[in-house]
């Protein structure tokens, strides 16, 4: 999924999506909807993502 950076503090600090935030986790409504993958280059409050449901299925997958 393609995300952008909404938290002010955040962008007030780092101005988006920085070198190490791979994996951070990325919250909705108080859950769980997936994690940093990649930033674009081009625009820092850009980035990729993948669904904590795919995260889920890949895990299970793993374990069978």
């Amino acid at each position: 999924m393609v995300i952008k950076v909404t938290d002010e503090r955040l962008l007030k600090k780092a101005g988006g999506i920085v070198q190490g935030m791979s994996g951070s986790p990325i919250i909705q409504n108080g859950k769980l909807v997936g994690t940093v993958t990649h930033v674009l280059v081009s625009d820092p409050e850009k980035g990729y993502a993948i669904f904590a449901d795919t995260m889920l299925e890949y895990a299970e997958d793993a374990a069978a």
